[in-house]
């Protein structure tokens, strides 16, 4: 997102945490964070400067024109109508606004950890794309990412672990194997764009020129 320069007024759509309103904050720009969660409200209150609105992607309470850029960090694949969800941010943002998005990928992939944090699919190339001409936004860059690092984890360690045990914190005896796979981790910037055994999908579309 920051590669395309938009203006200073961020839409944080599903915000969750406020992870990534918390670190745009400390960038400059006004964001506005919204999510649907009631829990989240709280968190995102306590955690960041700007407005916190609750409300869901597919219904967002703003005037037309109303921020530069959008994000959408691991949301649209949570939504019922993923085309209506993205549409509506593009209506929030005024001529020339960039979206940022990040999905899962491979719906061959599609498990247990899909099911807990209640996806309702994974995406392949052709399918995001597909999105974004639905929503009326022209793509400017569509990369995969996690490899390899990310998806054997995700595949062979956290999937299994999941399957197995539930959603359950690691033993403060594995903090020191959590610290390395957090370094580990760091490899898989090296191999943004291969798209064989990627984990996910990281796009930049922005809103047409009027």
């Amino acid at each position: 997102m920051l590669s395309a320069d938009p203006g200073p007024e961020v839409a944080n759509v599903g915000a969750g945490q406020g992870t990534m309103s918390e670190l745009l904050e400390g960038k400059g720009f006004r964001v506005t964070s919204v999510d649907p969660s009631a829990d989240a409200q709280a968190l995102l209150e306590a955690r960041c400067r700007g407005p916190v609105v609750e409300a869901s992607a597919e219904s967002l309470p703003f005037p037309d024109a109303t921020f530069d850029a959008g994000v959408l960090g691991e949301v649209l694949e949570h939504l019922d109508d993923d085309v209506r969800g993205l549409r509506e941010v593009g209506r929030v943002l005024r001529s020339g606004a960039v979206v940022a998005v990040s999905v899962p990928r491979n719906p061959a992939w599609f498990g247990p950890s899909d099911e807990w944090a209640g996806h309702r699919r994974r995406y392949t190339r052709a399918a995001l794309l597909d999105l974004c001409a639905a929503a009326g936004l022209v793509v400017e860059r569509l990369q995969p990412w996690g490899f390899p690092v990310s998806s054997v984890y995700h595949r062979y360690i956290y999937e299994p672990r999941l399957a197995r045990a539930g959603a359950v914190p690691p033993r403060r005896s594995l903090q020191p194997l959590v610290a390395a796979l957090e370094l580990a981790l760091q490899v898989d910037r090296a191999f943004v764009g291969v798209e064989r055994g990627a984990l996910g999908y990281l796009l930049l579309a922005r809103v047409p020129w009027s």
